[in-house]
């Protein structure tokens, strides 16, 4: 048996630039995010006999078939896991079972974060393990052909690596650098709460995509915002500097939250406005927004006062802490 573990991610900046090509547009700005500690987790037990077994904890689905070239290829809940087991091609049945401890949703990259893992188990069980970039480049393509829009490549790399990154794009593809932040420095400047309201990157990135292929000049404005954003809190993180990182998180989310109608939902106003009055710096919603999670940066002496008062106006506090390591792989 082998199981498989990829943290989950907290954007910081430049989310929505990692999206081909729109970071070609915009002169190559870096994402910048960082691991968090609610686990993406696949866990595979071979079969003896040809029998495929899929599992989703998570959607409380279980759906079984008798053999790989028997699985369907579009229309099925778990399709991205069959279209990756058919990329491995493993000769003997199996049996995947996921779960992740991020809420459906959340935005806080766990779509990813289980592609990511799913390779890492298929990789060690069929001895066929992608390694760094071309493993990424793999689960990316595979999960745009199940969603059908185009992918950003953020969310994948802190799964895959761990720590605090820069997402760095070029003419020559893209890569990352890790950035010298200790994770407990930023877990005692954030609070992460979920709104309840499970939103869809898909439809906001694909709407600001089209918008800035379109040439829209005020999108593009405001694309270019966030790009001179990322760019300035990367040089800061790159000398280990924090002090500035409620400034930049707030004019990240100043440029961000009309890119796209449905991006800041009325409860995420909400709950922004009621973490203010307590102290909080900034806001960053997570992933392309419209729902799921936001993250709080705050003075660490105000923490629990933030806490507290999210938790009167409604919110799901989810505890974590910032963390190194990315993909696990374990045979048990």
């Amino acid at each position: 048996m082998i199981q498989s573990t990829a943290p989950t991610r907290v954007d910081l900046a430049g989310g929505t630039l990692d999206i081909w090509p729109l970071f070609l547009h915009l002169g190559n700005p870096p994402t910048l995010n960082a691991a968090i500690d609610l686990y993406a987790t696949v866990t595979l037990k071979p079969r003896r006999d040809r029998k495929i077994v899929v599992e989703s904890r998570d959607l409380k689905l279980r759906s079984d078939f008798p053999s790989l070239d028997r699985t369907p290829t579009d229309g099925h809940p778990l399709v991205l896991i069959l279209k990756t087991l058919k990329y491995y091609a493993p000769r003997q049945g199996v049996e995947i079972v996921t779960s992740c401890e991020a809420p459906a949703g959340s935005g806080i990259g766990g779509s990813s974060a289980l592609n990511v893992a799913l390779h890492g188990a298929l990789g060690r069980w069929t001895g066929k393990a992608l390694r760094g970039v071309r493993l990424i480049e793999v689960a990316k393509n595979i999960e745009t052909q199940v969603i059908r829009v185009p992918t950003g490549w953020q969310d994948y790399f802190p799964a895959l690596f761990g720590g605090v990154l820069a997402v760095v794009p070029g003419f020559e593809g893209v890569g990352f650098e890790r950035l010298p932040v200790g994770p407990d420095e930023l877990t005692r400047r954030f609070v992460l709460c979920y709104t309840g309201e499970p939103r869809k990157s898909a439809i906001n990135n694909w709407q600001v995509m089209k918008d800035a292929l379109d040439g829209k000049p005020e999108i593009l404005r405001k694309l270019a915002a966030i790009g001179q954003v990322s760019r300035s809190l990367h040089r800061d993180l790159q000398r280990g500097r924090t002090r500035n990182l409620g400034k930049w998180l707030d004019a990240e989310w100043a440029a961000r939250r009309t890119l796209a109608p449905n991006i800041c939902t009325p409860q995420m106003d909400r709950l922004i406005r009621r973490a203010r009055t307590k102290g909080a710096l900034a806001a960053k919603v997570c992933g392309a927004g419209g729902g799921g999670c936001v993250a709080f940066c705050v003075p660490p002496q105000k923490k629990e006062a933030v806490t507290q008062e999210l938790e009167r106006a409604g919110a799901r506090i989810l505890p974590f802490r910032f963390v190194r390591r990315g993909l696990t792989v374990r045979s048990l």
